[in-house]
């Protein structure tokens, strides 16, 4: 195993691992992708002040969100298809966020359901949520929420219209995805990725498969989302 020293060594590692499609979502955004670019580079203008000859004595990065006690002030965002990245990406992602004491955010385009990530965690998750014109599926999305002791929600407000991504176009990623020679072949040098997902029951959307009228597999997936948004 490779000496991590930071985040660009594990993006390193996730590109070997994860087949090219999964890791272009991940690290690709809309159009010109200056928003993408932006929500890293913006960090970059924002200094700590520097204090010196201070007492470091019980310093501590603990703080509150929302009331919930936390490790440090942050928070794992919602990344939809975590699931895909690796296999039950959710659950782990989740769980790390647990063992991290920091709260984690499972996206509504998750694969690990809901209930998967309640089912194999023990602290409260957050949940990130649309505005759908699906009433009946966000009244029983935020039951389910409930019953699951998520403590907030976390309300997406800026898809007025689903942004073009270039990058999931040229490697077919769609729903269901529009697998070609080139993906699955690069899809089959991924050895411990294939073996991962072969070896969990988690493939599709968990928490809109089965649950949203009409959409009883990954095929019917599409057009419930472009006929659901309601920005």
């Amino acid at each position: 195993m490779p000496v991590i020293t930071c985040v660009e060594d594990l993006k390193r590692i996730y590109k070997r691992r994860a087949p090219r499609m999964f890791y272009d979502y991940a690290e690709s955004g809309s159009w010109t992708e200056q928003t993408f670019r932006e929500n890293t580079t913006d960090f970059q203008d924002i200094h700590l002040r520097q204090r010196v000859a201070m007492n470091m004595a019980g310093r501590s990065t603990q703080s509150q969100m929302i009331g919930q006690d936390v490790s440090m002030p942050v928070a794992l965002a919602p990344v939809g298809l975590t699931g895909m990245q690796c296999a039950d990406g959710e659950i782990k992602a989740a769980r790390a966020a647990e063992k991290f004491g920091v709260p984690y955010t499972l996206s509504t385009m998750s694969i690990c359901s809901i209930e998967d990530v309640a089912e194999h965690t023990s602290s409260p998750f957050w949940l990130q949520v649309y505005t759908l014109k699906d009433d009946d599926f966000m009244k029983r999305l935020f039951d389910r929420a409930k019953a699951a002791k998520c403590s907030a929600a976390v309300i997406t407000v800026d898809l007025q219209m689903l942004g073009q991504r270039h990058k999931d176009l040229k490697n077919g990623l769609s729903a269901p995805p529009k697998l070609t020679a080139k993906s699955v072949a690069n899809m089959m040098t991924k050895v411990q990725w294939g073996l991962g997902m072969l070896g969990t029951k988690r493939r599709f959307f968990g928490n809109i498969v089965g649950h949203a009228k009409g959409v009883g597999d990954p095929s019917s997936l599409s057009t419930w989302t472009a006929e659901s948004f309601d920005q």
